[in-house]
């Protein structure tokens, strides 16, 4: 009786989750339908050949033009650096930098350098002019 007892319950115990994976399963597949067709944002990959860290922030500032603020993921054992579009700067305001990538340049893309704006993400460097917003009278 012991022995029959312990085999019911343990193919209780296998077939529980198999109960439950199955009404689980039909929404996870209609979830990832609608999250990839959100994670369709261009990316642009380069390759880091130098980056810096500043110990204290740098001053910045845009003039009349927004400039793209993007959202970097870097590779953590290679020097990839993958940039994916966030949003935009406000124009004429002024911004701190604390970190600074520059980039290789390959057969189709020119070298570029991108500036971490604190708070806000990466952004081209030729979108900031150094030095405090001043406004012109």
């Amino acid at each position: 009786m012991m022995k029959k007892m312990t085999k019911l319950v343990s193919v209780v115990a296998l077939a529980l989750p198999l109960a439950f994976a199955t009404p689980l399963a039909a929404s996870a597949s209609t979830q990832a339908t609608q999250t990839t067709q959100a994670t369709k944002a261009k990316k642009y990959s380069y390759t880091i050949k130098k980056s810096y860290f500043y110990k204290k922030a740098k001053t910045y500032h845009t003039k009349d033009a927004s400039p793209t603020v993007y959202k970097a993921a870097i590779g953590a054992d290679t020097s990839s650096f993958v940039l994916t579009k966030k949003g935009k700067l406000k124009s004429a305001t002024t911004y701190y930098v604390t970190k600074a990538v520059k980039t290789d340049a390959t057969k189709t893309k020119k070298s570029k350098t991108f500036f971490y704006v604190k708070g806000h993400g990466w952004v081209a460097a030729s979108a900031l002019t150094a030095g405090q917003f001043k406004q012109a009278d």
